[in-house]
């Protein structure tokens, strides 16, 4: 004969307290799954109120079927507008125009030593010479005489 699992109804305070501590919880690991499942608590909860469960196991499994529906159909807007940047900011301070100077045959621009870009010719300037840098790729500069 199979034994039957009953657990006792949980009283609404319990539920929200579980549910307020998930939310909690959310704000400290910012996964944006555990809000939902705060919410679901929450909305049981409140449920609770109006209605008698008849035992602690529907009132659970309710509130996960609730916070499982809400995860699937808020979570993906909740990263987007939460976690998505207002502007989009490109700081490559490299890619700048600026003023380098010429050592050891190469362009020392912004604490860096670049290569001379190989279409122009390196003999053209001498050690010392600043130079405008107009563009700066994969270990090379692209100069021009000031």
């Amino acid at each position: 004969m199979p034994t039957q699992i009953i657990l006792s109804v949980i009283d609404p305070y319990i539920l929200l307290a579980i549910g307020v501590a998930l939310i909690a919880f959310e704000a400290v690991i910012a996964s944006f799954v555990l809000i939902w499942f705060g919410l679901g608590f929450v909305l049981i909860a409140l449920i609770s109120y109006m209605y008698i469960f008849s035992d602690g196991i529907w009132q659970i499994a309710v509130a996960s079927i609730f916070s499982l529906i809400l995860l699937l159909l808020f979570r993906k807007k909740a990263l987007e507008s939460f976690l998505k940047s207002k502007r989009d900011i490109s700081d490559n301070f490299l890619d700048e125009k600026g003023i380098g100077e010429i050592k050891n045959s190469k362009v020392f621009y912004k604490a860096t030593y670049w290569d001379i870009d190989s279409t122009i010719d390196e003999k053209e300037f001498v050690e010392g010479e600043k130079v405008i840098v107009l563009k700066t790729h994969k270990n090379h500069a692209t100069i021009e005489k000031k």
